[in-house]
């Protein structure tokens, strides 16, 4: 790892959405980094619903460029597609609420944190057709599309100030609603 973070809390304040990414490959050791993080992410009752498809081949990449709508996903020397698989989720016994997509949430949120951490961008990419993906990838019919995350190189360096996020006092309530 790049040994840049001075503490924990520095990987959230630098980490930010990148939608360009420069041609520079990753390296093998840090996929591999970034793929533990996700087999060893949390999950309901460890149930681990999740699939995961790395695309790193240069025609295989080519080949998902028109599943993006922005351009720059399309230069991302990795894409991670990030799978539920439901029928092997906890569900919530109160109301029958079946955990696959938080689960899978979690995985890639802390992959994307290690991404931070190697000095990788990376980017959540819901807005693509989920049964395009499925047909380019052979991804099984009962396998949801969660989302794809671009990782790479940032084309540009980030510029880590604050995004408008809501006050907390907006989004905090304590003891009752």
């Amino acid at each position: 790892m790049d040994g840049k973070l001075k503490n924990f809390y520095d990987l959230y304040w630098r980490r930010k959405s990148v939608r360009e990414f420069s041609e520079r490959l990753v390296e093998p050791e840090k996929i591999d980094r970034l793929l533990e993080s996700l087999r060893r992410a949390q999950s309901a009752a460890n149930r681990q619903p999740w699939q995961f498809v790395v695309v790193v081949d240069k025609d295989e990449r080519a080949a998902m460029a028109d599943v993006f709508t922005k351009e720059g996903f399309k230069k991302a020397p990795l894409l991670i597609v990030a799978c539920a698989d439901p029928s092997q989720a906890w569900t919530r016994r109160a109301d029958k609420v079946n955990y696959a997509w938080v689960d899978v949430t979690i995985a890639v949120t802390e992959m994307i944190g290690a991404a931070t951490a190697e000095g990788l961008g990376s980017c959540w990419v819901a807005a693509v057709e989920p049964g395009l993906v499925k047909g380019k990838l052979g991804i099984p019919e009962h396998i949801e599309i969660v989302a794809v995350i671009a990782v790479g190189y940032p084309e540009k360096e980030l510029v880590t100030e604050d995004k408008a996020r809501k006050p907390l006092a907006e989004i905090i309530h304590y003891g009752k609603w």
